[in-house]
């Protein structure tokens, strides 16, 4: 029996590709939904450019790739975990844990060997709350919207305490120019490490026995069980990937800081679930990839820089991710998609 991904027609139906002259098995209809989601970053900075010229300085734009990065690098576990049907709403303060236990780990040492342990340390954390939240999900059969958001809920008082309630510490040059620093004065080494992620995310989810079993268990569960994938191992492993995630997200914020704070992580959640969905992937599973999830991560940050531009209030960012959020539930709702 094959498990393999069957297209779905995220956005809108067929005849329209047929009346616009455009095959479904061709490139630009396999891709259509890559395609609207970076023709969205067109359109916004055609008009953000028109409203603020300065929108489009080199300055503002490098700027925004940079942020764009730290949304990047926690929403590519996210589509992990959202392409297998499940979703994670603990990132916030996983995140916000592995930043502070970065910094706090290392007290101000700047040796090699406490910067790598301390590092190590940070992405371990990350990734073990997110196999405990894959075992909730995969063993314990708990919904992943319950299991996470209550690991969320399990991390933040594990920060209260750790912290005291005020992360100490400071992190140490290689985060700091990761984050802030660029190469031959223009290209931002935060851009560089993401292209190195999207590149690792990309092969590993097209390219691979791993993605494919990842989009086989998205697109119908029982049929990849019955195909010979391990749904629960393979369950385990994209909450582990979100987790990791989170907490690489973590020490480059830290970096971008040059401290940590509680609550840093807060914004990522819906974030990280908008930069997905309009990016192309269902939030239903089994259909897009971290491409779309590279265009949804810059079109959230542009917005966001034009709200601010515009004097939208934080709250009325967070009114539009949600509205973002169930719109795409609606249209991915309304896809033709068999499911057993």
């Amino acid at each position: 029996m094959s498990a393999s991904p069957q297209p779905v027609d995220t956005f809108g139906d067929s005849n329209l590709l047929r009346r616009l002259g455009i095959r479904e098995d061709s490139w630009l209809g396999k891709n259509k939904s890559l395609i609207i989601a970076f023709g969205l970053i067109v359109v916004l900075l055609i008009i953000s450019g028109i409203r603020e010229p300065g929108f489009l300085s080199a300055s503002n734009l490098r700027q925004q790739l940079i942020l764009a990065t730290f949304l990047g690098t926690v929403a590519a576990g996210q589509t992990t975990v959202i392409l297998t049907g499940g979703i994670d709403l603990s990132v916030a303060w996983n995140l916000n844990f592995a930043a502070v236990l970065f910094t706090q780990t290392l007290n101000g040492r700047t040796r090699t060997a406490d910067i790598v342990w301390a590092t190590t340390l940070a992405l371990a954390a990350g990734t073990a709350v997110g196999i405990v939240n894959g075992l909730g999900v995969a063993i314990l059969k708990i919904p992943s919207l319950v299991m996470t958001l209550g690991m969320n809920t399990v991390m933040l008082g594990a920060t209260l305490v750790y912290t005291n309630g005020t992360p100490q510490g400071a992190p140490p040059h290689f985060a700091r120019a990761i984050a802030t620093e660029r190469i031959l004065g223009f290209l931002p080494w935060a851009v560089v490490y993401w292209a190195g992620l999207s590149i690792v995310m990309i092969i590993l989810l097209k390219f691979s026995v791993f993605g494919r079993r990842i989009y086989a268990i998205g697109n119908n569960r029982r049929a990849a069980m019955l195909s010979g994938t391990s749904v629960r191992f393979m369950t385990v492993c994209v909450y582990a990937a979100s987790g990791l995630t989170a907490g690489m997200a973590g020490i480059l914020l830290a970096g971008y800081a040059n401290n940590t704070y509680l609550g840093m992580g807060d914004a990522y959640i819906l974030q990280s679930i908008a930069a997905v969905v309009i990016g192309g992937t269902s939030i239903l599973g089994g259909s897009g990839g971290y491409g779309g999830t590279i265009a949804g991560a810059i079109m959230i940050v542009l917005l966001q820089n034009s709200l601010q531009v515009a004097g939208i209030k934080p709250a009325g960012q967070q009114i539009l991710y949600g509205v973002i959020i169930l719109l795409m539930l609606f249209i991915y709702g309304r896809a033709r998609q068999i499911r057993e």
